[in-house]
């Protein structure tokens, strides 16, 4: 089998598109950065090898690039392009250079201000998702991508389209453990409320360096998603007042019809309790 096949490496080719250098690996796929002759960078996200022999996660890829081509929203990463490699699929898409809300927080919590202020442009993204008819279900800030202080919905590999066929049996349970909302621990059907769920644990994060149930072993951090409820951050933090702290709990209520309506309308209720 050619080396492409396996995993691509700078100065192998993917479509038009040269490997530069590779940005990131996960459990799906590698991405790298990669350029065409006479263009912008872009990152390229490539299927592993194993993967790409599981036909129903190269549907589920397949419609990740269907997904996000149906978005255009400033705050939503678009995709470029798609194809596939020597039996590797591919899709492209612009480069967001600062890295991701994952990274930005590992570096020490966030205050308020900056909380609102980045995460503003991925709720209206989310809105946009939803109004769409897609559920992105993997909200988390690994998939919040940075250019200074603007931030960028990605990775629609878990989206659920509600127009489509469903790709995930009765009861299978799709997400990050540290976000996911308790009726997608069920493995019930998710809703535009299942994002906001993930997108008040993101906020959480931010506030405090970690998720709401997080340094726990998996299956306490499940039961807490269910049966607990999130940490106050106003006990935590003395600059986040009681009404801050309740407004960002909103979005982890443990019946959607409970939370807010919408991503937009949660980060404006933090803004105006947080006087901001």
């Amino acid at each position: 089998m050619p080396e492409i096949a396996i995993e691509p490496r700078p100065g192998d080719s993917v479509g038009p598109y040269r490997i530069t250098r590779v940005i990131g690996r996960g459990r799906m796929g590698v991405v790298f950065e990669g350029v065409v002759d006479g263009g912008e960078p872009v990152a390229i996200k490539v299927v592993t090898t194993e993967l790409s022999q599981d036909e129903v996660f190269v549907r589920r890829f397949k419609r990740e690039v269907d997904a996000a081509q149906k978005i255009s929203h400033p705050n939503v990463v678009p995709v470029l392009a798609s194809g596939e490699e020597h039996g590797l699929p591919y899709l492209v898409q612009k480069l967001i250079p600062g890295g991701s809300l994952a990274e930005r927080v590992a570096n020490g919590r966030l205050d308020i201000g900056t909380t609102v202020r980045l995460l503003t442009g991925p709720a209206a993204g989310i809105d946009a998702l939803h109004g769409s008819g897609l559920v992105h279900r993997d909200i988390k800030p690994a998939n919040i991508l940075l250019d200074g202080d603007t931030a960028y919905v990605s990775d629609f590999g878990l989206a659920k389209d509600s127009q489509a066929s469903n790709l995930t049996r009765p009861g299978q349970a799709l997400g990050s453990l540290d976000y996911m909302a308790p009726e997608q621990i069920r493995g019930e059907d998710v809703s535009p409320a299942t994002d906001i769920y993930a997108l008040g644990c993101v906020f959480i994060e931010c506030l405090t360096s970690t998720p709401p149930f997080g340094g726990r072993p998996s299956m306490r951090v499940l039961f807490a998603h269910l049966q607990e409820p999130p940490p106050d951050i106003s006990e935590l933090r003395k600059d986040i007042s009681a009404a801050t702290a309740k407004a960002v709990n909103r979005a982890l209520e443990k019946e959607a019809e409970d939370r807010p309506a919408s991503a937009a309308g949660y980060v404006q209720s933090i803004a105006r309790a947080a006087g901001l």
